[in-house]
């Protein structure tokens, strides 16, 4: 798998491109680039560090004038760290007031003054300092205070960024303290011949106006599953997410009572995610999923010559397994009965008329799975190996796709909308829904949507693993679905 560490994460709305978050495998926002420009790099020297390009790391006669002047102010008002000290502190992660910090900080900087040039080090710092928040480098503090990418910020934007790094937090809470910092700069830059008059007049008549773009911390592993296009050379993912769906997922989860993960997709492709664990769970914890198969199963076995009027027992199967049922049911149910109360007794037994062996072989071709990774108790849920969210959620959007409907297909999913209707309150057409427990009941899963969206959600750690008490589940997926389906609109399959 490609490393995609520093990458920038974009949404695509209405045509345009806009940040969403950085990959990065802890939790720290920090966009990478191949590419500062030159004129910010001499800015930052005059700001930060005027003898950047002669001294070897410590800069003697700063650190000198740094304590004359905090000694005739009383307090401590200058410091004497060169640029490439304030990098080695950053990459130390320590910003403790000790001796021993401050030999380490030393000794790094000696270390990245002999590895490196002076421009590599600047890249270094561009790319390290901290800008606040859980904020990484300039690329992460323009995506996140400005919205906009390196190539993008206006020389404006460049010189605020510069104007916070001493103190990110207080400027950006001190925006009057800011813009006094801001114009004291452009007039140092001025005076320096780094700008001109036009672009320092320019500067100080801007009302620079920082916002906060939230910017999530994605993992590596799942950037494979959200890709559209990869920039290598901005060191950008565009992606597949659909930032209206993304947020409604990001409320369910952060308003959830219980753990949950939750994943949305659209023409085979995921538009939103999320976990209570992390944003890679949903594509890398596997688990067996209980009865959200029964619908693939109701397919393949009408496919397959089990007429719609043919009954099984409810109360026991021919494979003599002891199953555990929900509710109580008649003692024989046809298809579309067994599908609508998840009757595991009836599938098994539909399922031994038509050839154990060759329903595991059509489920191994579903998932794309080898033939080892199921097993006969595979017809009520349980793999080998697991299945993630990602994965069921991939496999109901491909076999239910508006553009691959067939009649058994359309008959599940008059069944699956009668569920939805049943378990969720909603007088919605051709909205369907599945249900399955596992794990003793602590891990619940819905599969739910329309002809355009497919959403799988796992709610975890159920405190009481009672079966009656699944009515919670239920309320919390109306209450927020309710908003997201229109009973006004009627949804069509074909």
């Amino acid at each position: 798998m490609k490393d995609y560490s520093g990458y920038a994460v974009y949404y695509k709305k209405n045509g345009l491109e806009y940040p969403y978050g950085v990959i990065s495998e802890n939790y720290e926002c920090k966009a990478i680039s191949e590419h500062y420009p030159s004129n910010i790099k001499s800015y930052l020297i005059q700001i930060e560090d005027r003898r950047f390009l002669n001294h070897r790391g410590i800069d003697y006669k700063a650190i000198i004038r740094a304590i004359f002047e905090n000694v005739m102010a009383g307090k401590i008002t200058q410091g004497g760290s060169t640029i490439t000290q304030q990098l080695a502190r950053n990459t130390l992660g320590n910003n403790e007031k000790t001796f021993v910090r401050k030999v380490r900080e030393t000794l790094k900087a000696l270390e990245f003054e002999q590895n490196f040039t002076k421009d590599e080090i600047l890249n270094l710092y561009f790319e390290n300092v901290y800008f606040g928040k859980n904020l990484r480098g300039f690329r992460s503090a323009g995506l996140y205070y400005f919205g906009k990418d390196i190539k993008a910020l206006s020389n404006q934007e460049w010189l605020f960024l510069l104007t916070i790094l001493r103190g990110p937090n207080y400027y950006i809470n001190n925006l009057e303290r800011s813009k006094k910092r801001y114009n004291f700069l452009s007039k140092e830059l001025l005076d320096k011949n780094l700008i001109s008059k036009n672009r320092h007049r320019k500067n100080i008549n801007s009302e620079i106006k920082p916002s906060s773009n939230k910017l999530n911390v994605l993992r590596n592993v799942v950037a494979p599953f959200i890709v559209n296009r990869v920039d290598e050379k901005g060191k950008k993912l565009i992606s597949t997410i659909d930032i209206d769906t993304q947020s409604f997922v990001s409320n369910y989860i952060a308003n959830s009572k219980y753990p949950v993960s939750i994943i949305a997709f659209n023409k085979n492709e995921v538009i939103a995610f999320g976990s209570s664990y992390g944003t890679d769970y949903p594509f890398i914890s596997k688990s067996n999923v209980g009865s959200t198969l029964k619908p693939f199963l109701f397919c393949y076995l009408r496919d397959n010559g089990v007429s719609v009027n043919e009954k099984f027992s409810a109360f026991s199967n021919s494979l003599k397994w002891e199953v555990r049922e929900v509710e109580k049911y008649k003692a024989m149910l046809d298809l579309e009965e067994a599908l609508f109360y998840s009757n595991n007794n009836s599938f098994i037994n539909a399922v031994s008329k038509i050839g154990v062996q060759k329903t595991l072989i059509f489920l191994s071709d579903l998932f794309n799975r080898e033939q080892s990774d199921f097993f006969p108790s595979s017809i009520l849920g349980a793999t080998k190996k697991g299945i993630s969210i990602y994965e069921l959620g991939l496999a109901y959007s491909m076999f239910f796709s508006k553009h691959n409907i067939t009649d058994s297909k359309l008959e599940c999913l008059t069944v699956l909308n009668k569920i939805f209707r049943n378990k969720l309150k909603l007088d919605i057409e051709n909205a369907f829904l599945k249900t399955g427990t596992t794990n003793d009941n602590k891990e619940r899963f819905a599969v739910l949507g329309n002809p355009e969206t497919t959403f799988v959600i796992l709610r975890n750690e159920n405190a009481v693993a009672d079966y009656s008490k699944e009515g919670s589940f239920f309320k919390e997926i109306r209450r927020n679905f309710s908003s997201y389906f229109s009973s006004k609109t009627n949804y069509k399959w074909i």
